[in-house]
């Protein structure tokens, strides 16, 4: 099925946890709790095959489950709600609360820092470093301060870590 456009941050991973509800049903309580496993794909109580849904948004997995229940006669007037769970982003080094910030869609670097209490006293502000998978990048948070397209986005699953300057 085709995705419709979103940007990674609303697209569903592998490894993320996800709540599919069910109602217009006759049975009220048809809710599914699932983490997406390494190939993508899920599969829903009551339908025969598969749903992609890595790289896909909830909304558009929804209307894909929806649309399996009328297709297969098992339900007709199904509404299907997917909730992906909270993501993180963890903020460590000379912070003042080093800790896991919930991932919003206008997350940054700053925005993290901020929310993990700012810079400590001893904090590097010039070479803040944001782990993304297999990628670092350093980010200059003096800079960032003052020129808001110098504070790159985050995104689920980043780590950025202050260091410590050298006294």
């Amino acid at each position: 099925m085709p995705t419709r456009a979103g940007t990674p941050s609303d697209l569903m991973r592998v490894g993320d946890k996800i709540t599919i509800r069910v109602s217009g049903t006759p049975d009220p309580s048809n809710i599914a709790e699932i983490q997406i496993p390494q190939s993508g794909d899920i599969t829903v109580d009551l339908l025969s095959g598969t749903f992609h849904a890595a790289g896909r948004s909830p909304a558009d997995l929804a209307a894909d489950i929806s649309a399996a229940y009328r297709d297969q006669k098992i339900y007709t007037n199904a509404t299907v709600v997917v909730l992906p769970e909270e993501r993180y982003i963890n903020v460590g080094g000379d912070v003042r609360q080093p800790s896991r910030v919930i991932f919003t869609a206008d997350s940054t670097v700053m925005s993290a820092i901020n929310a993990s209490g700012g810079f400590d006293e001893y904090a590097n502000r010039r070479q803040v470093r944001v782990i993304r998978g297999s990628q670092v990048f350093n980010v200059d948070c003096v800079k960032a301060a003052s020129d808001p397209g110098a504070d790159p986005q985050v995104f689920p699953g980043d780590q950025i870590y202050v260091p410590r300057t050298i006294l």
